[in-house]
């Protein structure tokens, strides 16, 4: 079935609904290899490249993506980064999913290992003792009983390589979820990936805020981030500054990756004990975003302070030594 897909891919054309949902079966039931598959997706990245990509297309993927269990779970949000930046900085929405949690906002985080940086969020939630690998069923409880849950993509597409390079991916796996999310905080720093994400993204959510920063694919703290944000039927496009909600700029020497898990998951734990730090303000800028979009507060910089304050009272240590705990029991 793949090597017909890729045909039609080589060809110039575009794929269905039922060809993408197709082609999903085929990867899970591992009838399709890591080789063909990112043969696969240069593929689509040359025709994309050439033609031009197809919204329609896209969307499909993400939807072919979800998989096929009924919940009754709602106002789930998911916050997550393109990959890709230049500023390899510290992991910002794994951490930044957990102080939402905290504050009330249900997260169900769909995320990767690092391809492109030093540490992705599954070695971030493994630094931090918590299990990466739960099933769908296990993760949608977690969501229910706690407020946050974490969903590997590796369970969305089984393969255990990937090259490295630009693909539809960047964009479709970042707007992917095992489930249909009220919610989407999406962070870009490849500003024409950006542009392709927005048509997208409208096609998929009712409420999102993507951003676009040629650093980082998060708020930064450091400098401007563009913004397109969508509410029900209102969209508009702005400019956020850090210094316009109190942040003094920082370098990003502050926020750069630690070379371990580890060493990540420590300096994340300061921040999650109170302690104030570029980290700490990285943090609670993006997870106000997250309340922002969701509804809990009225802009960003509500949203700031609602993190800065769950952060420094301790709310955000206890919610993940909740998560730890449930986890260990339903396992």
């Amino acid at each position: 079935m793949i090597k017909n897909l890729a045909d039609k891919v080589m060809n110039g054309e575009y794929l269905s609904l039922a060809e993408l949902q197709g082609l999903i079966r085929e990867v899970r039931n591992k009838r399709v290899d890591d080789l063909q598959f990112v043969s696969f997706l240069a593929a689509l990245e040359t025709r994309n490249r050439i033609k031009g990509i197809n919204v329609d297309e896209c969307a499909n993927f993400v939807r072919a993506l979800r998989e096929p269990l009924a919940t009754n779970l709602e106002g789930i949000l998911c916050p997550a980064g393109c990959g890709g930046d230049p500023i390899k900085t510290i992991n910002i929405s794994t951490p930044a999913s957990i102080i939402l949690a905290s504050g009330g906002v249900p997260v169900l985080k769909n995320g990767f290992k690092s391809v492109t940086g030093k540490c992705g969020s599954r070695e971030i939630l493994e630094a931090m003792e918590i299990e990466p690998f739960l099933s769908l069923e296990q993760t949608l409880e977690s969501v229910k009983h706690i407020g946050i849950g974490y969903y590997d993509f590796q369970n969305l597409i089984v393969m255990e390589k990937r090259s490295g390079f630009r693909s539809p991916l960047n964009y479709i796996g970042a707007l992917s979820h095992p489930i249909k999310i009220s919610y989407k905080l999406l962070g870009c720093s490849d500003k024409d990936q950006f542009e392709k994400m927005v048509p997208i993204a409208d096609e998929l959510n009712e409420r999102y805020l993507l951003t676009f920063n040629p650093e980082v694919d998060e708020i930064s703290t450091v400098s401007q981030t563009e913004i397109v944000e969508k509410r029900e039927d209102k969209k508009s496009r702005y400019t956020f500054k850090p210094e316009e909600i109190g942040i003094t700029r920082k370098d990003y020497m502050e926020i750069l990756a630690s070379q371990t898990p580890e060493e990540n998951a420590e300096r994340i734990l300061r921040a999650f004990d109170g302690h104030t730090s570029p980290v700490y303000e990285i943090l609670a800028l993006n997870a106000g975003a997250g309340f922002y979009i969701s509804g809990k507060t009225e802009n960003i910089k509500e949203g700031y302070k609602l993190a800065s304050n769950l952060l420094s009272n301790g709310s955000v240590k206890l919610k993940l030594e909740e998560w730890r705990k449930f986890i260990e029991k339903i396992q």
